[in-house]
Order: C-alpha cells, then structure tokens, then sequence
C-alpha cells in the first residue's frame, strides 16, 4: 500500500515512518470500543476514565511530550490550535493543565485523552496533511502509549 501511496502522491514514506499511524488507527478502535461504547466525546471520556485510579507516573513521559509540544513560555502555541478543538472539546481545561494549573493526576489523563481525541478527529476527518503525516510518527507514537495504559485497566 505504501508504495501505492507514494508513486500516486509524490511521497517518500516508508513502513517505519508510518507504523504509529497505523496502530494509532487499531488502537483507537479498541479504546473506543471498549472504554466509550463506541460512542466516543469528551464528556464520555470523564465519565469513564475519571473513576479509575490512574497513577502519574505511567503517563508522565507522554505528559511531557505533549507539555513541551503544546506550550512555551507559560502559554499555549500555535501548535495548540492546530489541534482543531471543536465546541465542548474543553480546550481552557487543557491548556490549565497543560499549563501546570492543574495537577490532579485524574486531570492530567483526561487532557491526555482530549489530545487523542483530537489526534483522532483530526487524522479521521482529513485535517491532518497526509502528504506530511510522517511528520507525526512521535506524536502517534505517544498518543498510542496513551491508550495502551489506558486501556491496561480494561
């Protein structure tokens, strides 16, 4: 497939560039599945993670990518908008944690979540540019380490 992909667009992917992107797509599937009943918004996500007693310390690497990713000098940036938030989406919530306003670890793992969420919206609904989607091999490969612990708990 990817050597279709690329002789019909002009691209230069190989399956190592691309693997995150592809287990992001099984991945997501699962976790909707089984954590949303195949009903996936934020307020779903509350409702179902905020009762599991995760600990800090097995999202604090994916924490800090997106932390460093999203914010600069104690405010959010431009790569924060182009996360695309949608209404009720609680884009001030992520950024107050992002922003270390928030430290409950409850709260760290929803924004989390709401950052996968978006990933998901934004690679399923065609915005993100799938000419430079092997640009985003390390913020799928986050996203997946997300969902994975995530899902240890189901």
């Amino acid at each position: 497939m990817i050597e279709w992909i690329n002789e019909k667009f002009g691209t230069e992917f190989t399956e190592e560039q691309l693997i995150n992107v592809k287990d992001f797509s099984l991945l997501w599937n699962i976790f909707e599945n089984l954590v949303c009943g195949n009903r996936c918004n934020v307020n779903r996500l509350d409702e179902r993670l905020n009762p599991i007693e995760f600990q800090i310390a097995d999202f604090q690497e994916n924490f800090e990518y997106f932390q460093n990713r999203y914010t600069e000098n104690g405010t959010t940036n431009v790569r924060f908008e182009h996360l695309n938030f949608r209404n009720g989406d609680r884009k001030e919530f992520v950024s107050n944690v992002l922003l270390g306003n928030e430290n409950v670890t409850s709260a760290k793992v929803l924004a989390l979540t709401i950052i996968v969420f978006r990933f998901r919206n934004n690679l399923f609904h065609g915005l993100k540019d799938f000419m430079q989607i092997d640009q985003q091999e390390e913020n799928f490969r986050n996203a997946n380490q997300v969902l994975k612990t995530i899902l240890t708990h189901y």
